[in-house]
């Protein structure tokens, strides 16, 4: 009777604080979010006001889209591009073996020293993405 009514208040206290809680992580999510199109709001008039139509404009804008908002996201966009150029190094190594342009010493050497960078370059992702999971908001 009265144990069970205690026992369910306690719940419905504690549940209402975690509640609360979360009200007020999404309430910092939102902040940030119009941050940012206030931001690109404000940028997209300065573009308007300067009449940037070339080509390079173009490109610029393209690279505006892909800022990283946090240090996670930063570390992972540097990461990942590290990542691609050493997959495009075993490529052109492999290539210059085939000619005949390094002797297979030299390729050998090479490869195992980019395998070793990109395993951890590889684990630091993970570390990165795990990080950002167990902390979506960045707080």
């Amino acid at each position: 009777g009265k144990e069970e009514i205690q026992q369910l208040l306690k719940e419905g206290e504690e549940r209402k604080e975690e509640l609360m809680a979360l009200n007020d992580e999404m309430d910092g999510a939102v902040k940030n979010l119009q941050g940012w199109l206030v931001a690109a709001e404000i940028q997209q008039q300065q573009e308007g006001e300067n009449g940037n139509n070339d080509s390079s404009s173009q490109s610029s804008k393209v690279d505006q889209i892909a800022l990283p908002v946090d240090t996670h996201s930063s570390q992972m966009l540097q990461l990942a591009a590290e990542n691609a150029a050493i997959d495009d190094c075993f490529y052109f190594l492999d290539q210059s073996l085939a000619q005949k342009n390094i002797p297979l010493k030299v390729f050998l050497e090479e490869v195992r020293k980019l395998s070793k960078r990109q395993f951890t370059v590889k684990a630091h992702l993970i570390k990165i993405r795990d990080a950002k999971a167990s902390n979506p908001f960045g707080e």
